[in-house]
């Protein structure tokens, strides 16, 4: 088997890094947090540019046509640079929803997301529900020739900057619905998570939306829900792999630069050890990410499952290592906010609890 990228795929790479090497270092991160901003118009207007919101659109929507691992290849650039910006939640999965069952209604909102110009935001988890894709706690009922939606998002990735909510909701069964963020009855309440990425709490109370904004048919979106909370899952699973490359390398500086005794602390054997095991960790995390990222698009639902859940609860195990090794290895200035690696690791923090926790996806794997 070749693991090789193709040079299309290399070529996409390096106009992404020479693009946020230009645009967005460490303290345009910083300033981008502090003004509680998660989302930069300039930035997804360049990033748009590159083509990676097109890349995994379908050709009739203006996309490339791309696959899964082209997705990840762009995912762990923006892990690397700690990019704030709604990636995942708009272009890996509510573009995937909507060519999946938004039909001809949503082709021209498809073909929106990848010049940059709308952004969606998909909400399936619930309140008190653990992490569960499916939970139908919110309702949606006939009214006349449309629907009333009521009930309860909670944490949806990318909902703070988003024109439209894709929502799940009971219809006789699992359905989505989009829902106009500034809609009657909708309630957005944003708020930055741990690492400055946006989210929001979705409320509906008696949200009345026409017949058309039910996406496919009512009861039949349950495999569509689950492939969506897949995608996202390895993508920032690669996002993932992206943060920890670079805690690899500011460790790796660190521990050639600071002295002791007069000699570099990465001499010594115990810490030299502690290095090795981490990138042990790292090379395993990896392999497993390019699986999820194989593996992401499988027709084959249990196939998709396990190689998701496999990775997902791999990297989110090695990234909590990855956080507490590194900040040991580097002492007191692994702890202030003026040195990155805190906030690689609140990224990889949150990652892990995205789209199912290292617990959830451990159990889901033995289940299958």
């Amino acid at each position: 088997m070749n693991f090789d990228y193709s040079e299309e795929q290399k070529m996409l790479v390096q106009s992404l890094e020479r693009t946020l090497a230009k645009s967005y270092d460490f303290e345009t991160y910083r300033a981008q947090i502090a003004d509680k901003t998660s989302h930069d118009p300039a930035l997804w207007g360049s990033l748009a540019e590159l083509g990676i919101m097109a890349m995994p659109l379908p050709e009739a929507a203006g996309g490339f046509d791309g696959d899964h691992t082209d997705i990840a290849l762009i995912s762990t650039e923006l892990g690397r640079r700690l990019v704030p910006e709604p990636y995942v939640s708009n272009v890996v999965v509510a573009a995937y929803i909507l060519g999946e069952l938004g039909g001809d209604a949503y082709a021209e909102d498809l073909a929106a997301i990848g010049m940059g110009e709308k952004r969606f935001a998909a909400g399936f988890y619930e309140p008190g529900e653990r992490h569960n894709p499916l939970a139908l706690n919110t309702k949606a009922e006939k009214s006349g020739d449309g629907w009333t939606l009521n009930g309860h998002k909670a944490v949806v990735l990318g909902a703070d900057t988003a024109g439209a909510l894709i929502v799940s909701a009971d219809a006789g069964g699992a359905s989505l619905f989009v829902v106009p963020a500034d809609a009657d009855g909708v309630t957005v309440r944003k708020y930055q998570l741990l690492d400055g990425r946006g989210a929001a709490d979705i409320v509906l109370s008696n949200v009345a939306l026409p017949s058309d904004a039910l996406l496919g048919e009512a009861g039949a979106a349950e495999e569509v829900i689950l492939e969506a909370a897949d995608r996202g899952a390895a993508a920032l699973v690669a996002d993932s792999v992206g943060a920890i490359e670079e805690v690899i390398e500011l460790t790796k500086d660190y521990l050639r630069t600071r002295t002791q005794f007069g000699r570099p602390i990465g001499s010594f054997q115990v810490l030299a050890h502690r290095m090795v095991d981490l990138l042990v960790e790292y090379e395993q995390a990896k392999s497993m990410s390019m699986e999820a990222s194989v593996e992401a698009t499988n027709e084959n639902g249990d196939a998709r499952k396990k190689a998701v859940s496999a990775a997902k609860a791999k990297v989110g195990a090695v990234s909590r290592k990855f956080g507490q090794e590194s900040i040991q290895l580097h002492g007191g200035i692994g702890m202030t906010d003026e040195y990155a690696l805190g906030s690689y690791v609140k990224r990889l923090l949150v990652n892990e609890t995205l789209f199912g926790d290292t617990d959830y996806h451990l159990e889901r794997y033995g289940r299958l």
